[in-house]
């Protein structure tokens, strides 16, 4: 008898363990399914009827007549990825958004407080990536708010902002989930060690002192994509 209840109890604990590992591989996979990057973006039903202009209602209904794809989270909220938005709205023929219009292609933002800096890394990254959206902040506070807007693949982000610094932008995406993994190259006229350690500490992929080549900029704009 002893014999067959450690029998019965071995098979009960290998049932418990088996079962573990089966729930949290399906986390696993659930949460890497449904992670957005910066490419990427999952919009819920109020989401989706702000951008179609609608009421909620009206958007759960699409989904629920099945006009456009979704998936279910763990917490039940149905969720639409933004191509599939994106080829709804087309084909109903309705406008699109900025923020819509910029996804599915590789977008950058540049952040300089100085227009004449913002417009010659604009020229540089346009012949380089001529299908590229691009776009521009003259400081932290705009910087912000196109960040979750655009969600841009990397921000070349000027250290020495007004009102909010570039080490403040920084230290903000990495405590953003929806932002941290953006790149960022950092931009600072104090390129020495000191400056080099804090800007890498608060977040950057990198940094590039002024004045710098055209080349070197090319080169670490390529490097920080192919890590995306």
């Amino acid at each position: 008898m002893t014999s067959g209840k450690n029998i019965w109890y071995n098979i009960y604990v290998s049932k418990v363990i088996i079962i573990k590992i089966v729930n949290n591989l399906t986390k696993l996979n659930r949460k890497d399914f449904m992670e957005d990057s910066p490419q990427k973006k999952a919009f819920g039903t109020h989401d989706i009827a702000r951008l179609c202009n609608v009421t909620p209602p009206t958007a759960i209904n699409w989904i629920e007549e099945g006009k456009m794809p979704f998936f279910t989270t763990g917490g039940g909220h149905r969720r639409v990825w933004d191509k599939d938005l994106l080829a709804f709205m087309r084909l109903h023929n309705m406008p699109i958004p900025p923020e819509l219009e910029t996804r599915g292609k590789l977008v950058f933002l540049i952040v300089d407080d100085e227009e004449q800096n913002r417009k010659f890394i604009a020229r540089v990254i346009k012949g380089a990536y001529p299908g590229a959206g691009i776009e521009e902040a003259v400081d932290g506070f705009e910087a912000g708010h196109k960040l979750h807007s655009l969600r841009p693949a990397l921000v070349v982000l000027d250290i020495q902002l007004p009102r909010v610094n570039g080490i403040k932008v920084c230290e903000m995406m990495r405590d953003d989930a929806d932002l941290r993994n953006i790149k960022i190259l950092a931009i600072t006229g104090y390129d020495v060690e000191e400056s080099r350690a804090r800007i890498l500490k608060a977040g950057a992929d990198d940094f590039l002192g002024k004045p710098f080549a055209v080349q070197e900029l090319l080169r670490k704009i390529e490097n920080l994509l192919a890590k995306t």
